[in-house]
């Protein structure tokens, strides 16, 4: 019976939840509210002179839409930015567990536990579920600097049918009555995005510039000249990293009664020949010639250092444009572990950073889910994070902070509750969580 009311009062939480903005444009909580108010600064892209601003909002740095291709073909050409993006794609993916809280029943809470693992497998129009989903996502966000979702309802609108992935590439955002409008331009035609269903995530924005910002936007330049130094290195290494034969051949002289055309031709036969001879040599075959064939050895003058260390300064640029640290490629400078563990240590806190959105995504997309539901319950989503290098030491270290934190319980300066926050565990009372990942 519980359950029946939870329902029924729960009627119109779909349509409510689509009017507050449930999922929209991430970080767009104040356009979400239509009415509510105006602001009085002025939006970048509407400071333009003439029509401009009637147009699609621009690139920042007034970057062709184009180059968002060409980010996918360096992604996908040069082995360095191929890596990277591989890199951070799978530091992101630490799983997660999921929440279930405020449940009105036993039976409801069960209940939002089947409807999240059902909407788990059939996202993605079912190719690996969520999963996949996130696989597409995050390979995106750290190729164009933004991922985009849409949300597809069942035909009655209560529950969630699948959720696709959106070619960021394509996407464009118009200002229409003081809100973002998105668009998807297709074929040379526009198509509207619907707003409440649409879900888009810009890294590194500028002030109100919907648009994310590529990683890859500060390195096209230094990939084109690392390109061209292997090119030169590899035409350069073919002829001066290999020993060779310098054959000198010094002709007879010409013959009593000899004609300088019968001359000629007799040097130039012999020449062919002891040509001939060279090019079918053995390994293990020696030469045999009169004295006026002379061979030398020439050997490399071994430049290719100086090649290697020009192209190591070159890589490095396309390391940090790329955000990661050496340590995290196979390269590491340092002659201590600090060294690494730092490096490690400061991905780790961007990794978090960006989780954080993945986590406020899957909420919206969990809750949605369960609004309508027969009962009533709510999810959250605990991102897991990376281990550090030494774990032992991390053991150590968590140990103590307990430890601490014990001591100040009982010495009555904290009650049991607080001690608890102090260690990150959150309210005891909440509900248990599932896992993915």
């Amino acid at each position: 019976m519980a359950d029946l009311l939870g329902w029924l009062r729960g009627g119109n939480k779909r349509r409510e939840a689509l009017d507050r903005g449930l999922v929209g444009v991430s970080g767009r909580g104040p356009e979400q509210r239509a009415g509510a108010f105006r602001t009085v600064s002025m939006a970048e892209d509407l400071s333009a002179l003439g029509d401009a601003w009637r147009s699609f909002v621009r690139l920042p740095n007034e970057t062709p839409f184009f180059m968002l291709q060409v980010y996918r073909f360096l992604r996908d050409a040069i082995p360095d930015i191929s890596d990277a993006v591989w890199t951070w794609k799978r530091l992101c993916q630490t799983g997660y567990d999921i929440e279930i809280y405020d449940a009105s029943s036993d039976v409801a809470d069960l209940r939002a536990r089947r409807l999240l693992r059902e909407l788990d497998r059939r996202v993605n129009s079912g190719d690996r579920g969520m999963d996949g989903l996130l696989d597409v996502f995050l390979t995106s966000l750290f190729t164009y600097g933004a991922a985009a979702l849409e949300i597809v309802l069942t035909q009655s609108r209560e529950s969630i049918f699948d959720v696709v992935p959106v070619d960021v590439w394509t996407v464009r955002f118009r200002r229409e009555d003081g809100k973002l409008a998105a668009y998807q331009v297709h074929d040379g035609d526009e198509i509207k995005l619907p707003m409440e269903r649409f879900i888009y995530v810009g890294l590194d924005r500028d002030g109100t510039n919907p648009y994310g910002r590529s990683m890859l936007r500060s390195i096209p330049f230094v990939v084109k000249i690392q390109q061209r130094l292997l090119e030169d290195m590899a035409r350069a290494t073919h002829n001066a990293g290999w020993a060779k034969l310098h054959v000198q051949y010094t002709p007879e002289e010409r013959r009593r009664g000899e004609s300088a055309e019968a001359h000629a031709r007799r040097i130039e036969g012999n020449f062919e020949q002891l040509r001939t001879k060279l090019s079918g040599l053995e390994a293990d075959q020696n030469l045999v010639t009169y004295d006026n064939v002379r061979i030398d050895m020439i050997r490399g003058d071994q430049r290719s250092q100086v090649f290697y260390q020009n192209h190591k300064a070159v890589e490095e640029q396309v390391i940090t444009g790329m955000h990661l640290m050496p340590i995290l490629l196979g390269r590491n400078y340092g002659t201590t572990e600090t060294y690494g563990t730092a490096q490690f240590e400061i991905i780790n806190r961007q990794v978090e950073a960006v989780n954080r959105s993945v986590k406020r995504i899957l909420e919206r997309l969990y809750n949605f889910e369960l609004a309508l539901m027969w009962g009533e319950a709510r999810a959250r989503v605990h991102m897991r994070t990376n281990r550090t290098v030494d774990v032992l030491k991390e053991a150590t270290a968590r140990g103590q902070e307990i430890a601490n934190a014990v001591r100040l319980r009982d010495e009555g300066f904290l009650d049991h509750e607080s001690a608890a926050e102090t260690l990150g565990l959150g309210n005891p009372n909440l509900g248990q969580a599932g896992t993915r990942g």
